[in-house]
């Protein structure tokens, strides 16, 4: 230790030591992650400074940072915060000795006091009191049920004592626990028994991830990683809210170009106080239909759809949340998404545009006589085959039914030859005033050639009655 580091611990040391000229405190807020700057400005800057000393209460004898003689002193500072500070300015122009912090975490957070040692003086001097608040890192995932997830969380390269994953609405037992790297089960949820791990059990890195199997709407809420670090007695968190929903459903329509379209879609609830987005991703700006405040918010709506698309039912009774597009054209080919952001929740349900959608509908217009057309010419064509048809049996019919007019004639004829007493045939010599009877003369005086032909006649005609019948 050198002769002037000596000096200045034993200054140190004496009574009365720190005089606190009316320091400038301040409150600084700052994200997990972040780097923030803790500002310190000496206003009598006529003197140079020796010394920089930032301190933290909580830390005891430990400091935060110690630079003299342009050089950081390492020796006695707290191991938490090594390579993670620096002076902002390391000549300190202008008497500015802000302090830069890197990384922050929660376990940052705490009152950090800037001191000088200023030359030609036997004290030293508190110029200022920051109070630094860190927000825990907070992380959204939406993922859909069945799937694998994993809850990303990371603590500093240190060692860790301690590591608990829980969800703040189940009380106070916790989805997973690691102590001195065993994993605890005594007092786990029942419903994550085997169905959580850590991405690395050997915690590389400080890599405390968190994988959950087979996820399911149950799974829905707040996750907290909380890990204990043995170097400053201290949790740092990080907060991740996931969110479990449905596959989005998905439909394929093909309309003709001219028409209407209609794209289903069911949000989960009734209310009539959604906010509905219908969005199509190759258009700039992709925005098809925003409802909302019941009303259509048209500031960042594609032109292309002005005045085209409405909602199947505003008051979207059971969540029916569909779009009517009308008047279709070649270019409404696409695919579209359905959003829907539930009003009291702080959060959409797949409803933010990074986010999946609730329905993907693909609709595909064809043009006028195309696949439709195609369909509607081929029905007239089975129509007119079908009428031709229907006329040839018809025509057929009535030449039937003359033709069988005409048999019945000459049937008629040829039996009054045959069977009348007065026709010559049945008055030929030899036979006048036989004692015959009519069927005896039938048989005995009937020629076989127009016995045959009778008897085939009589078998044709019965054959078109039935016919007719038919």
């Amino acid at each position: 230790m050198s002769a002037v580091t000596a000096s200045l611990c034993s200054i140190l040391m004496f009574v009365g030591v720190f005089v606190f000229v009316s320091a400038d405190e301040k409150i600084i807020t700052a994200k997990s992650g972040q780097d923030v700057t803790l500002p310190c400005r000496d206003p009598n800057n006529n003197k140079p400074i020796v010394v920089v000393n930032w301190s933290r209460t909580d830390l005891r004898d430990k400091y935060v940072f110690f630079y003299q003689d342009g050089t950081i002193k390492p020796d006695n500072q707290h191991p938490f915060f090594k390579n993670r500070v620096d002076l902002q300015d390391r000549q300190m122009k202008d008497g500015d000795v802000s302090l830069i912090l890197k990384d922050v975490m929660t376990s940052d957070a705490g009152a950090y006091e800037c001191h000088v040692f200023i030359e030609g003086t036997s004290s030293w001097k508190t110029i200022s009191i920051i109070y630094l608040n860190v927000f825990p890192h907070q992380k959204t995932i939406t993922a859909e049920s069945g799937q694998n997830i994993t809850l990303t969380c990371r603590a500093p390269k240190k060692k860790i004592a301690d590591l608990h994953w829980s969800r703040a609405d189940l009380g106070p037992e916790y989805n997973i626990c690691y102590q001195d790297s065993e994993c605890v089960t005594d007092e786990q949820h029942p419903s994550f028994k085997n169905r959580v791990d850590l991405q690395d059990r050997q915690m590389k890195d400080g890599d405390v991830s968190l994988i959950l199997k087979d996820v399911t709407i149950n799974d829905t809420g707040t996750y907290e990683c909380r890990v204990f670090m043995a170097e400053n007695h201290s949790w740092d968190l990080s907060i991740i809210s996931l969110s479990v929903v449905d596959p989005p459903v998905r439909a394929k329509i093909t309309v003709e170009s001219g028409t209407n379209a209609i794209l289903p879609c069911q949000a989960p609830n009734n209310s009539n106080d959604n906010v509905v987005e219908w969005t199509r991703a190759d258009l700039e700006p992709e925005y098809v239909l925003l409802y909302r405040d019941g009303q259509f918010d048209s500031d960042d709506q594609h032109p292309s759809f002005k005045n085209r698309v409405d909602l199947w039912n505003r008051q979207m009774k059971d969540g029916d949340v569909s779009l009517i597009l009308s008047y279709v054209t070649i270019n409404d080919t696409g695919t579209y998404e359905c959003r829907v952001l539930i009003r009291g929740t702080n959060r959409r349900m797949r409803a933010v545009l990074d986010d999946k959608p609730i329905s993907i509908v693909t609709l595909k217009v064809d043009p006028p006589g195309g696949s439709v057309g195609l369909i509607a010419g081929l029905s007239v064509s089975a129509l007119l085959l079908l009428a031709v048809a229907v006329g040839f049996f018809i025509y057929q019919k009535r030449l039937n039914h003359s033709s069988l007019v005409k048999e019945e004639a000459n049937i008629y004829t040829d039996e009054r030859n045959f069977i009348n007493p007065c026709s010559s045939a049945y008055l030929r010599p030899g036979h006048r005033g036989s004692s015959l009877s009519r069927e005896a003369f039938i048989h005995k005086s009937a020629p076989a050639e127009v016995s045959a032909k009778a008897v085939s006649k009589m078998s044709h005609l019965l054959k078109l009655h039935l016919f007719n019948e038919l």
